[in-house]
């Protein structure tokens, strides 16, 4: 608890948590360490909560430089640029990504011209842009004009043109990357130049709220009295430690499967906006998880299962988004189901031999060790973690004509290296945990209602700062 400097003073209003944090008075960001007490069910919270990757000292007054606290469940957070951009081709509103009446299927024959739709405006007047062929240039003849917020039309011919030239229309798929790479301007009079401009842009994160209990009546109260069930801890009564262990259980899985596949259920034309109501027409908000912060994640099919190439082919492609811990350690931390787990070990084990045959021990106690905490290849480390959460029998997935799920083999692969000076991926929260009794008869004393039962209830909120771009490798 502190107190914020100058005099605060409200009226007419009713104690609320915005109030608090909007006074200085309290400071909620106590991430609840104990969910990291169920590693196997929620391996990415005792991740970063044992890396220390999680927020410190963040309130509701909280304005600069890291974070932007925009209410008591909305933060905004620093993101650095790409060093360059690029745009994608996109359906404009007649579903087409490319128009060329003349020759609809030989875009830009006999020079004329081509349009076509994109999701930026990044390219501009008189620009020449590279196509996803890496063999084909066009030339911007005007402004890009805007369809809708996110949707703009090009009016460009083929640079280079011979006759014959086209571009093959398959170039124009919706999805496929376009870049400006250089300017072309006439050599006499020219009268507009190219202007372009960067920032740093800020990010949204928002937080989930999570509540679970656990209840009793009071017959049930007297008979764990009488078989030695109930004991005292502390000072305090607790109920079946059974029952409190299987709630925080379940609250860990619960949290760790919202900041790996949580979805935000904020409009993202509309950051006012909630997109999701309850029967009873109130707000439930919600954050993305790692896996769709950003741009969302990279798919990485595994068919051939386990094998160098794939290897080679991975790290090839996790190399641009890896940076640093604070250690100075390239670090990877693959979730992974039981049966990816025990291929990816079978596999780095059979090309890591050691020369004394990962043999442990002496005389008959000797053992052979095939267990590694971590693969390291050209300076990136693996760190492989079975989720329990993520296997078959835990987890709905389609049915293959086998018998097999579609999802057995499925690992998702985090980076979780520094950007800048801060994190790369953190946990956060503006609202404090609680936990606490509703009591009912049975409690006597001072109660809160006449019911003969009780419960115990836990309230969290829960939110994950992602600046990483995710994998998720899988079987299709």
């Amino acid at each position: 608890m502190f107190y914020k400097s100058g005099i605060t003073t409200e009226a007419h209003k009713s104690i609320s948590s915005k109030m608090l944090m909007e006074a200085g008075i309290a400071n909620p960001d106590k991430i609840p360490t104990i969910m990291r007490l169920f590693p196997d069910e929620a391996p990415l919270i005792s991740i970063l909560d044992i890396k220390g990757q999680k927020t410190n000292n963040l309130n509701y007054a909280t304005n600069d430089s890291n974070y932007r606290t925009v209410g008591s469940n909305h933060i905004q957070y620093p993101v650095q640029l790409d060093k360059e951009r690029m745009d994608s081709f996109k359906s404009g509103p007649d579903g087409k990504t490319f128009v060329c009446d003349a020759y609809p299927t030989t875009p830009g024959y006999q020079n004329t011209e081509i349009g076509f739709y994109a999701d930026g405006n990044w390219a501009g007047f008189q620009e020449v842009v590279e196509l996803p062929d890496n063999r084909s240039y066009l030339y911007i003849l005007d402004d890009p004009e805007p369809v809708d917020e996110s949707t703009f039309f090009y009016r460009s011919k083929i640079v280079g043109y011979q006759p014959g030239d086209y571009i093959d229309p398959v170039v124009f798929t919706e999805g496929q990357e376009f870049k400006a790479v250089y300017n072309l301007h006439e050599q006499d009079f020219s009268e507009r130049s190219t202007e372009k401009y960067r920032f740093d842009g800020w990010n949204d994160a928002y937080l989930s709220l999570q509540r679970f209990s656990y209840s009793w009546s009071g017959t049930a109260k007297a008979s764990t009295t009488m078989s030695g069930r109930w004991v005292e801890h502390n000072g305090k009564e607790a109920f079946f430690p059974y029952a409190h262990e299987e709630m925080m259980r379940r609250a860990a899985i619960y949290w760790n499967n919202q900041l790996v596949w949580g979805k935000s259920t904020v409009s993202t034309q509309d950051k006012s906006k909630v997109t999701l109501f309850n029967k009873l027409n109130r707000e439930v908000l919600a954050g993305d998880g790692v896996m769709y912060a950003n741009d969302g994640y990279i798919d990485m099919p595994l068919n051939g299962g386990w094998n160098t190439a794939f290897i080679d082919a991975f790290l090839m492609a996790l190399d641009p988004y890896i940076s640093a811990d604070i250690d100075g350690t390239r670090e990877v931390v693959l979730l992974m189901t039981s049966k990816a787990y025990f291929a990816f070990e079978r596999f780095m084990g059979s090309i890591g031999k050691t020369n004394d045959n990962n043999i442990v021990g002496e005389g008959e106690n000797k053992g052979i060790n095939d267990t590694y905490k971590y693969y390291e290849f050209a300076g990136i480390r693996l760190v492989p973690k079975r989720w329990k959460s993520l296997d078959p029998h835990n987890r709905p997935g389609m049915l293959r004509k086998d018998g097999t799920k579609s999802n057995e083999w499925d690992v998702i692969a985090i980076p979780t290296g520094m950007v800048g000076n801060k994190n790369g991926i953190e946990l956060v929260q503006l609202r404090p945990s609680s936990q606490g009794t509703v009591a009912g008869i049975d409690k006597g004393g001072n109660i809160s209602n006449s019911v003969d039962g009780s419960s115990s209830h836990l309230l969290f909120q829960n939110g994950v700062i992602s600046h990483k771009t995710t994998f998720l490798i899988h079987k299709i």
